[in-house]
């Protein structure tokens, strides 16, 4: 018998009734993805995430009580493996730089057409970051002129910050989780995160990176290998 591909499973937090209707009509026609839940607020949202476990989320930026950026915060608290895909009519790079720090793993904006949604679930499904591309200009002259120094890293959320500072000084993925007092499996998430939003594909890239920004100082070991030494001041 051939496998069947479980559909991929959307969760969607808007406050605004017409758009999450529009939403659900459009996914309920895809072959391939199922709507788990709707919340018209963050609280409920993060209620509803919990208990559904969706592959995916839909998150709008601007809503009432607490906003997208910190609902998305306490998502990925809670929910460490969770893909958040922000929904918003804000194109403010200050908005999707927030978004990105939260932690989102793509940025799309209302006025998109459908086909830029899929794009943006596709790219999450594989781990990958999605930008739309009314916005790619303004965020690569955004990231090019912060990355000649250490705002290189405004891409990180405050905990990607953390793990990327104490894998500069070439601690290890346990030492990092014991330090920590998280799993080594969400330690191993959050680097896969931070090499993937700072563009980098192993440690060793990582480590130069840290120096050339001032973050650590270099140390060569007697093979020539290219440690680091955390700059104390730091």
């Amino acid at each position: 018998m051939p496998t069947v591909t479980p559909p991929v499973k959307v969760a969607l937090v808007d406050d605004h009734d017409i758009l999450r209707a529009g939403v659900s009509a459009f996914l309920t026609s895809l072959p391939g993805y199922a709507l788990v839940g709707e919340a018209d607020s963050a609280r409920a949202g993060i209620a509803m995430i919990e208990s559904e476990k969706p592959d995916v989320v839909l998150m709008d930026v601007v809503l009432p009580g607490m906003d997208g950026i910190v609902a998305t915060r306490e998502i990925l608290r809670r929910l460490p493996d969770a893909r958040v895909v922000a929904l918003s009519a804000h194109a403010e790079i200050h908005d999707v730089i927030d978004a990105i720090n939260a932690g989102v793993v793509g940025y799309v904006l209302k006025a998109d057409p459908p086909e830029t949604l899929l794009e943006a679930l596709a790219h999450a499904m594989q781990g990958a970051f999605y930008v739309a591309p009314a916005l790619r200009d303004r965020l690569s002259a955004y990231t090019s002129a912060k990355g000649s120094n250490a705002d290189v890293l405004d891409v990180l959320s405050e905990r990607e910050r953390e793990i990327f500072r104490l894998a500069a000084d070439c601690s290890t993925a346990t030492e990092i989780a014991g330090e920590l007092c998280i799993s080594r499996k969400t330690v191993d998430c959050h680097l896969h995160n931070i090499n993937r939003k700072l563009g980098l594909h192993d440690r060793a890239q990582l480590v130069r990176l840290a120096v050339r920004i001032g973050l650590v100082h270099a140390v060569r070991s007697p093979s020539g290998e290219i440690r680091s030494r955390r700059d104390p001041m730091v």
